[in-house]
């Protein structure tokens, strides 16, 4: 048996990091003899990013209290580091996992290669763009790569209800579905501001839309969730963009009650599970908004060819997002360790 600590499992940022946990814990325990715990007793600790880096500080204090805290923390033995940013961006966790004991880092997505972060990017953002003040890239050796790896879940692992498909509905009347927050208050990251591409991102997508209403019936008014939810149900199309990460919420959300999701592309982006497929799950829109007026009149104009999106999201999500698959991904984390036998697990 592996006995795991996972370490302030409901602090700040590591209560959504570690959630899904929470749905396989039993399953880990009985099938592959893997049990999570908060003693002191254990093999290897789980340590989330609240416990070892800091957006609110600048990077170098960050790093060196997050270096600081892991020594105090894991005292000599065996531990994961969980960077759980919403983002492909490893800003603040890779200073601190290039220079500590860490076995592996792991990250609900990253860029699909690593030589993708050799391109200096705006907080390291590749979505921000890049703007000089706050770019940054990473060179990372191979070694240190093979060892960043992905946790297995991300947005659509924290809510089990989006798996309860609504009846899709045959006679949607609204032509896409909009409705954002399109404006972030202002925000830091290591003294970097964060918050300008966010909002000029969602409302570049208003501005286009905006033009095309007088002759399609698009939403962008806010309203309550419930409401909300009636629009996107009655919506053929909505728009997910980019936030502080590339995976959201609202992918979800549009899965569950049947809408076509229309969302900037996602090559760039690993992550376990992967549902992303162009033009397949999702339809594809540069990310600067430049073909979202003709693909959406595109689609709009022969909406039936393209109702087969919606259900090819669906089958890959619950073909994808099984307990089973999660366990399993875990079970192969551990079996490939140097240290383990297979007997163990």
């Amino acid at each position: 048996m592996i006995k795991v600590k996972v370490l302030n499992p409901t602090f700040d940022r590591n209560e959504p990091t570690f959630r899904p946990l929470a749905f396989i814990r039993d399953m880990l325990y009985t099938d592959y003899s893997i049990k999570l715990t908060t003693d002191d007793d254990f093999d290897y600790m789980f340590v989330g990013m609240s416990d070892f880096f800091s957006k609110e500080i600048p990077m170098r204090e960050s790093t060196e209290w997050g270096l600081e805290n892991l020594n105090k923390v894991t005292e000599g033995g065996d531990y994961f580091l969980f960077d759980g940013q919403d983002s492909t961006s490893i800003l603040g966790s890779y200073e601190v996992f290039e220079q500590s004991d860490a076995i592996y880092m792991f990250k609900n997505q990253t860029l699909n290669k690593r030589q993708d972060y050799k391109t200096p990017y705006s907080l390291s953002k590749w979505f921000f763009g890049s703007n000089g003040e706050g770019d940054i890239s990473y060179d990372i050796p191979q070694d240190k790569w093979d060892r960043i790896k992905l946790t297995g879940w991300n947005l659509g692992s924290l809510l089990p209800h989006y798996n309860n498909f609504q009846p899709i509905n045959k006679n949607k009347k609204i032509d896409m579905c909009a409705i954002y927050n399109a404006e972030h208050g202002y925000s830091e990251e290591h003294k970097f501001r964060n918050d300008l591409f966010y909002t000029n991102h969602r409302n570049g997508a208003w501005d286009i839309l905006n033009d095309m209403k007088s002759k399609y019936d698009i939403r962008t008014t806010k309203l309550p969730f419930e409401e909300y939810i009636r629009v996107l149900y009655d919506s053929k199309l909505s728009l997910s963009p980019f936030g502080m990460g590339e995976i959201c919420f609202r992918d979800f959300e549009c899965m569950q009650h049947g809408t076509v999701i229309v969302k900037p592309n996602m090559n760039m982006v690993r992550t376990k599970p992967n549902i992303y497929i162009e033009d397949e799950t999702y339809i594809s829109v540069k990310l600067d908004w430049s073909d979202l007026e003709e693909k959406t009149k595109k689609v709009l104009g022969n909406f039936g060819e393209y109702s087969y999106i919606v259900n090819n999201f669906r089958e890959k999500f619950k073909e994808e997002y099984r307990l089973e698959n999660l366990c399993l991904h875990w079970y192969n984390i551990f079996k490939g360790l140097n240290n383990i036998k297979e007997e163990n697990v």
